[in-house]
């Protein structure tokens, strides 16, 4: 009689301790996709009057969200467009000006200007990406980015990579791949690209032979705008951009990046993304 009471007591408390639960579980579930391209889907207002409201409030929330990255998106178009157009036209313009030094630090200096401003919209899109990730076999698409570099003769190594399927942006990875093997080059000498899967995560990893990066310096140097050196000049690396987009891509594949000095010396950079 006793668990007969219980049963009695306990089911249909069970079953509407469950049926609360699901507005709840349905707001934690949705609130992991806000701010992705797909977005979070309207949630149902059901249940009490607190969790109707809160539904709704998420609601709210979601819609000025949204509204909110569409007209980033659509300033950093115009942007685009408006400032390559003027930059255009002045490189037409200084090609008509003498051959001499003062012509080509005016060319180097436009090109500097349109790199550094493709590189600010590449940083503030990612993440936005309309197309829906792929099922790709990353050793391939490393494997190609790396042809690319050997084509031009660059000092790139790799050594034999297990295929590997996983689910990405494939124009987002390659153009992480390719700042850090941009980066081995410049600060040192080399880069040497790996892959190997651990725990069900695919870690793909790209070193140097360089003087490194002082520890207490390393989180600064993922941060935007932030390099060894004060100089923006492209020939000693650029604007300071390279890892804050690696960083950002890592981040939009539900990945991680990492760097860390190597005891024989260098850096090594990883990008550690969950297997598709």
């Amino acid at each position: 009689q006793t668990f007969f009471l219980y049963g009695i007591v306990l089911i249909p408390l069970v079953w509407f301790t469950r049926r609360l639960g699901a507005p709840l579980r349905a707001l934690s579930s949705a609130t992991k996709r806000v701010g992705t391209p797909e977005g979070a889907t309207p949630l149902p207002e059901v249940g009490p009057d607190d969790v109707r409201n809160l539904a709704a409030s998420f609601n709210a929330m979601q819609d000025r969200i949204r509204s909110m990255l569409e007209e980033k998106d659509h300033m950093l178009g115009a942007i685009g467009h408006d400032l390559r157009t003027p930059l255009t036209a002045l490189r037409v313009r200084v090609e008509s000006v003498p051959e001499g030094p003062d012509r080509d630090r005016m060319i180097t200096t436009i090109d500097d200007m349109r790199q550094m401003l493709d590189d600010i919209l590449s940083l503030a899109r990612i993440g936005r990406d309309r197309e829906p990730p792929q099922r790709v076999d990353l050793s391939a698409l490393v494997e190609a980015a790396i042809d690319d570099f050997q084509d031009t003769g660059a000092p790139v190594e790799a050594a034999d990579m297990p295929r590997t399927i996983v689910t990405v942006h494939p124009r987002a990875i390659r153009r992480a791949l390719t700042n850090l093997i941009d980066n081995a080059i410049k600060y040192g000498d080399r880069a040497e690209v790996s892959l190997r899967v651990e725990n069900g995560r695919a870690i793909l990893a790209v070193t140097d032979h360089g003087p490194g990066i002082a520890p207490d310096r390393i989180e600064e140097m993922m941060q935007p705008f932030t390099r060894l050196e004060g100089s923006r000049s492209r020939n000693t690396g650029g604007a300071g951009l390279g890892l804050a987009i690696v960083r950002a891509i890592a981040s939009s594949e539900s990945g991680q990046f990492t760097l860390s000095n190597r005891a024989e010396g260098g850096l090594l950079a990883e990008l550690n993304l969950p297997l598709g």
